[in-house]
């Protein structure tokens, strides 16, 4: 349980995957919304959304959810795993990896790779947390740079120490990427809204 708890808005919490699984498929969440780049493909966002892929991971994933937990630590965050609902629809809602203070943490694991910061469609996911938590004030992102080591426990070790960025809710990416994708989601939602509608009219 996190101090997400007290906003009087979880959906469901991935303790129990069952449960959340059937919550979040009837929502738009951050890592939907984070594919959400361009305003003519919402009906393939929204087909998306009808049948998704049933992904079960794979090697990067596994080692992102190990290292997941020793970022959220390192930045001294306070894990999450609630699923939150935006104030004002239920069908708008984000798992954030951390909350610190004022601000969400998002924590990326880059597998051989050096990296910069966020790629734009994790500042997309990013953006839609926020907004999702407008009681948070920015979203700081975290990320850890692995490299090849058949030595550790899942043959990886970070290259160097971990490196954070913060976005302010009013920093010019955050808001360029809100003004791109919420209307987006809204087409979307109204698609599948619609076709599960005509699917079960009862």
């Amino acid at each position: 349980m996190s101090a997400l708890a007290e906003l009087g808005r979880t959906l469901a919490d991935t303790a129990d995957p069952t449960s959340w699984g059937t919550a979040h498929a009837k929502v738009i969440g951050s890592y939907q919304a984070g594919a959400f780049a361009k305003a003519s493909s919402v009906e393939t966002y929204a087909r998306q959304m009808l049948a998704p892929r049933d992904f079960k991971g794979n090697a990067a994933t596994r080692s992102g959810n190990r290292w997941e937990p020793l970022l959220l630590a390192w930045a001294g965050a306070e894990p999450n795993s609630l699923l939150i609902h935006h104030p004002d629809n239920r069908q708008y809602s984000a798992t954030v990896d951390g909350v610190r203070g004022p601000s969400i943490v998002e924590t990326k694991a880059k597998h051989n790779k050096v990296v910069t910061g966020p790629t734009p469609r994790e500042i997309r996911q990013m953006a839609w947390q926020l907004y999702c938590l407008p009681e948070l004030d920015a979203v700081d992102f975290v990320w850890g740079e692995l490299v090849r080591d058949d030595r550790e426990a899942d043959g990886w070790r970070l290259r160097r120490d971990p490196l954070t960025i913060t976005y302010p809710r009013d920093h010019p990416t955050m808001l360029a990427a809100l003004s791109l994708i919420v209307p987006i989601a809204a087409d979307v939602l109204a698609i599948v809204n619609a076709a599960r509608t005509e699917r079960s009219p009862f």
